[in-house]
């Protein structure tokens, strides 16, 4: 296993993970209305999907999904009625009087569980398929041995985790807390009209 392949597999990955898309949307939002450990929780489900990705890659599903038309645009409208659904859902919602601790407690139900909607959020978009085929494509030896894809593929995941859990702990800072807390009604209106341009844009223009 050589240095530079892991070494470009996790730069290429912490690029992909910063870049605006809906795993960054679903995190930043779930830590407006929740706290830290709720933005934790979805980051995890965003690294628990990628390894799912991850697994179909090492088997050569995605290479299905890639070459039928129909499962990629079935796996891509699903994904943008989720995050259309969850854009809707913000802009429903009511600012809790309690703040962010009690708006995270109120989340006992499965479909709002920041880690299922982490989860799904990432599992859901077809171009994390492409994402993790592309990598594996580029930077992983198919005469290697499966521990070895396996290993190399699950620095995609580390590095999404990593980065989310970073993003979380920033945002839901004490310092910067405040500021989101003083807007916080106004920022959950704006993500949730991202959101749905997000899945207007998934849906039709991507």
């Amino acid at each position: 296993m050589e240095l530079t392949s892991i070494a470009s597999i996790a730069f290429i990955s912490l690029l992909g993970a910063m870049s605006p898309g809906p795993d960054f949307a679903i995190v930043t939002r779930n830590c407006i209305r929740g706290t830290f450990r709720t933005g934790a929780l979805t980051a995890l489900g965003v690294a628990a999907a990628l390894l799912v990705h991850v697994t179909y890659c090492l088997f050569g599903i995605a290479l299905l999904i890639q070459g039928s038309p129909l499962l990629f645009h079935i796996l891509k409208y699903l994904g943008a009625a989720y995050l259309f659904y969850l854009g809707t859902a913000l802009l429903r919602e009511k600012t809790s009087p309690e703040g962010p601790a009690e708006l995270a407690r109120q989340e006992i139900k499965w479909r709002h569980s920041p880690f299922v909607s982490g989860f799904f959020c990432n599992l859901l978009n077809p171009k994390a398929t492409l994402f993790v085929l592309s990598l594996f494509t580029q930077f992983i030896d198919p005469a290697m041995s499966f521990l070895g894809k396996a290993l190399l593929g699950s620095i995609i995941a580390v590095v999404g985790l990593l980065w989310f859990v970073l993003l979380s702990y920033l945002i839901t800072h004490r310092l910067l807390q405040k500021h989101f807390a003083r807007f916080q009604m106004v920022i959950t209106k704006t993500m949730g009209v991202a959101l749905c341009c997000l899945a207007i844009y998934v849906a039709f223009l991507s």
